[in-house]
């Protein structure tokens, strides 16, 4: 591989746990931070493009990196072939459907356990077949449905 394509592979890997770590990961409040030699050498690897920062880093978004990159570590290639195609529609979301997004993620975050575990249990109810016309629906949307539900959403969450 040439190191042009390395660096950009690199770089694309580091947004995509970037992106995870904001999404996916919960935030942590770390008061220490991690230290760069604290993470194992699969982590480095992951995180090598933000090794010359590493230490300005907040210690919760270090906290966030490390764990994004364990989880990105962990995910076999199916994973990550959706978890990659789940962050480019993400980037394609106005800055209002981001927001949203973000806000309706914290909200899961807050929920007590016993919720969250109740929606999670909900979602593996579902038989394979239902989840996934679910998950067809959506991929098969065009972009200006997917604004039209995902403001529908908005609405019905503001008029709560």
């Amino acid at each position: 591989m040439t190191t042009k394509l390395q660096f950009d592979l690199r770089r694309y890997a580091m947004s995509l746990v970037l992106a995870l770590a904001a999404v996916i990961v919960p935030t942590c409040a770390v008061a220490a931070g991690v230290a760069w030699s604290d993470l194992n050498p699969q982590q480095q690897q992951i995180l090598s493009s933000v090794k010359d920062r590493w230490n300005s880093l907040p210690p919760e978004r270090q906290e966030r990196l490390s764990k994004g990159a364990t989880k990105w570590a962990g995910m076999t290639p199916e994973q990550r072939a959706k978890a990659r195609e789940r962050m480019e529609r993400y980037k394609n979301l106005s800055p209002e459907e981001k927001e949203f997004v973000k806000q309706r993620m914290r909200e899961f975050r807050e929920l007590p356990p016993e919720q969250r575990q109740a929606l999670r249990e909900r979602w593996q109810k579902l038989s394979p077949e239902q989840r996934e016309r679910i998950r067809e629906r959506i991929r098969n949307m065009t972009p200006e449905q997917r604004k039209k539900a995902l403001h529908r959403r908005m609405e019905r969450k503001r008029n709560k």
